[in-house]
């Protein structure tokens, strides 16, 4: 990951600004998982995740794939992220940013899990990531919906004005972008992968710091967060991220 639009980008000064540890965050993970295991079976797969942050996607992966390879930029991530799987003997880390990352060997299925928001330029590194794939390898991305039913609430009460703009806690984190569908799919295509799944996910009213406190204060619970898994795909435009699953475009 790389931002030279703001400020020289450190990735290792947004470790302690990031809340993913949590457990709204890891039902964002296991839906988005639960999800692609409809176009691979991830027990049979060698798989690379592109920001594997602390650790959390790693270590789901370490117990059900047969091999991941994770990638930061960040050394102190990848530093935390060891501690958090090392026990597992199927996990390989490389400290790279997302552009310069040389590997020789390919991979069944190559996961971005809110990653493409942080990079400038989208299409090169969808387009680079090829190199790490073979014809029938998967490839799963998933960023931030502008049209989020959350973010449109935001908006009515005056907190943004707009839904592509960027909030404050954006910034910090070096999004670039807020996508919406059309975006996405065109920086998929562009990049010369094929499009063969479409998914919601995260779908939501309330912001993720409400939804956390009301997971633990048990107002809510996972029958109602997988129930809105459902709603995320019975209405994509409205879900407050986007799914995408890929294929490297034949001939």
């Amino acid at each position: 990951m790389r931002n030279t639009n703001r400020i020289t980008y450190d990735l290792n000064a947004l470790v302690s600004t990031y809340n993913i540890d949590n457990i709204y965050e890891q039902y964002k993970r296991f839906e988005f998982l639960e999800k692609l295991g409809g176009y691979v079976n991830l027990n049979n797969s060698e798989v690379i995740e592109l920001g594997s942050a602390t650790g959390q996607m790693t270590e789901i992966l370490s117990k059900i794939a047969k091999k991941v390879v994770a990638v930061d930029g960040s050394s102190d991530f990848i530093e935390i992220a060891q501690e958090r799987v090392r026990n597992a003997k199927n996990v390989k880390f490389y400290k790279s940013y997302f552009e310069h990352l040389k590997l020789k060997e390919t991979f069944d299925c190559l996961i971005m899990h809110h990653i493409l928001e942080h990079v400038e330029n989208p299409i090169s590194l969808l387009s680079n990531i090829k190199t790490f794939l073979n014809m029938d390898s998967i490839v799963a991305i998933s960023v931030p919906n502008a049209h989020a039913l959350s973010r449109q609430l935001a908006v009515k009460m005056g907190l943004l004005s707009s839904v592509y703009e960027l909030t404050d806690n954006d910034k910090h984190h070096g999004h670039y972008r807020v996508y919406d569908w059309k975006t996405l799919e065109g920086q998929v295509l562009a990049s010369g992968l094929n499009i063969i799944g479409k998914h919601g996910l995260s779908f939501k009213l309330f912001s993720d710091k409400q939804n956390i406190e009301m997971l633990n204060a048990k107002i809510i619970a996972e029958e109602q967060i997988k129930g809105l898994w459902q709603l995320g795909d019975e209405f994509p435009g409205l879900a407050g991220a986007i799914m995408i699953v890929a294929k490297i475009i034949e001939g």
